[in-house]
C-alpha cells in the first residue's frame, strides 16, 4: 500500500510533457491562442480514460511476455523522444512560427494519447 500511495504522490506533483507544452503553448500563444491545444489534451484525456477502463481486464488477461513487450515497446518510445530532444535545434532568428489551430488541436491530443505518464496513471 505505501508503494501505491508514493507512486501516486510523485505522480500527481511531478511536471509531465502535458503540462511543459501547456505552459509553452500558453506562453507563446496566449491563453485563447492555447485553448485548441488545450481541447486536445481535453479530449484526449475522456479518450485514454475509456480505453483504459476498458482494457485493463484485457490487459490482465494476455500473459506475462505481452506485458514485456509493452515495457520495451515504451522504453523505446522514451528512447526516441530523448534523441529527438536533443536533435531540435532552435531558430537563430527568433522568428515565432503560426501554427492553425486545428495543427494545435491535434498536436495536444496526440501529445496526450502518447504521454507514458498520463496511460500509467489511468491503468
Amino acid at each position: 500500500m505505501f508503494g501505491f500511495f508514493s507512486y501516486s504522490i510523485i505522480m500527481a506533483i511531478t511536471p509531465d510533457p502535458n503540462n511543459l507544452m501547456a505552459l509553452q503553448e500558453s506562453r507563446q500563444h496566449g491563453f485563447r491562442g492555447s485553448m485548441p491545444f488545450l481541447n486536445g489534451l481535453f479530449v484526449s484525456f475522456f479518450i485514454l480514460d475509456f480505453l483504459a477502463f476498458f482494457f485493463t481486464d484485457f490487459l490482465k488477461s494476455i500473459s506475462a511476455t505481452a506485458v514485456l513487450l509493452m515495457k520495451i515497446l515504451g522504453s523505446l518510445y522514451l528512447i526516441y523522444l530523448i534523441m529527438n530532444l536533443f536533435r531540435t535545434k532552435s531558430d537563430a532568428r527568433g522568428k515565432q512560427k503560426i501554427v492553425s489551430s486545428n495543427r494545435q488541436f491535434w498536436a495536444g491530443m496526440l501529445l496526450n494519447l502518447t504521454n507514458v505518464k498520463v496511460i500509467l496513471y489511468f491503468l
